[in-house]
């Protein structure tokens, strides 16, 4: 797509996605099964801190950033824990959470490229960042479901609550549940509510296209964190690829409102609250560009 702005011209190259044997990857054309995830200003760009979770994390560490604890030898660093690969996105390949009461068959060993998490309950969040500058922010609250001490879980989640609820399928839950303590045929004391999932897109997310950036709205101390922590991973990218470039940054916000960062994608889905500062940015550099010496 080309943008003209008086004599300034921009392009601006589309992004999709698509599910290839079960995964969900990118890709710069359109097919048939294929979702549009946004405009960008280039083919693609990518940097060590976000081609591998490890690199983010020894970064993060060393620059006084606040993320989850991981280890893939040793001993075990926190009581409850998840099993991640080091490359991926979409949450694909995570295992667990495990801990006491649901802890991890010892007899199974990390596959290549993987290594442990320490898992912090608590409010999903992604934020987007245009030069290092936050530009939006979602967050949002674990998938749950409440107890009426008559059914089990498995007969609540099966019977929809209105017109426009549905059923619920389970089995994605098995292991979250069993780290709670309960199955899916446990009856739990009316009110009672126990979490479903914990990543930032799971099976029960409903299809919205409200607009969920709360950035201007957030508590100052959770914006405070995630700008500190953009100024310092943008310095981390490659110089090469530095200027004009997008990044997302996931992360849990516990219930003191600690923000703990997981991992930084440098190829995100592209939230509708970054074009204004992408086209601003792109526009203001042709203009430089173009400016007698």
């Amino acid at each position: 797509m080309s943008l003209q702005l008086g004599e300034r011209k921009v392009v601006l190259f589309p992004r999709f996605v698509t599910e290839e044997q079960g995964r969900i990857v990118y890709q710069r054309d359109m097919s048939a099964d294929g979702n549009f995830i946004g405009w960008m200003p280039y083919i693609v760009k990518s940097w060590a801190l976000s081609n591998d979770k490890r690199n983010f994390k020894d970064y993060a560490v060393a620059n006084g950033l606040r993320v989850t604890a991981s280890w893939s030898d040793g001993p075990t660093l926190a009581p409850d824990y998840i099993v991640k690969p080091a490359v991926g996105s979409f949450g694909e390949g995570i295992r667990g959470p495990f801990g006491p009461l649901a802890p991890l068959d010892p007899t199974v060993a990390l596959a290549e490229g993987e290594f442990f998490e320490q898992f912090i309950r608590g409010r999903s969040a992604k934020a987007w960042f245009w030069n290092g500058q936050p530009v939006a922010l979602e967050v949002l609250s674990p998938p749950t479901i409440a107890g009426d001490g008559r059914r089990s879980l498995r007969e609540i989640a099966a019977q929809p609550r209105g017109n426009f609820d549905v059923a619920l399928k389970l089995e994605d839950s098995v292991q979250i549940l069993a780290w709670q303590g309960v199955d899916l045929d446990s009856v739990l004391p009316a009110g009672t509510e126990v979490v479903l999932d914990y990543r930032y897109m799971t099976p029960y997310d409903r299809v919205t296209v409200a607009n969920r950036n709360v950035w201007s709205s957030v508590a100052p101390e959770i914006a405070a964190q995630f700008s500190y922590a953009g100024q310092l991973l943008y310095r981390g990218i490659d110089a090469a690829v530095q200027r004009n470039s997008v990044f997302t940054l996931d992360a849990v916000i516990d219930a003191e409102d600690r923000v703990w960062l997981l991992e930084m994608n440098s190829h995100p889905m592209i939230h509708p609250s970054v074009y204004p500062h992408m086209l601003a940015s792109v526009f203001d550099d042709e203009a430089q560009a173009d400016a007698p010496a």
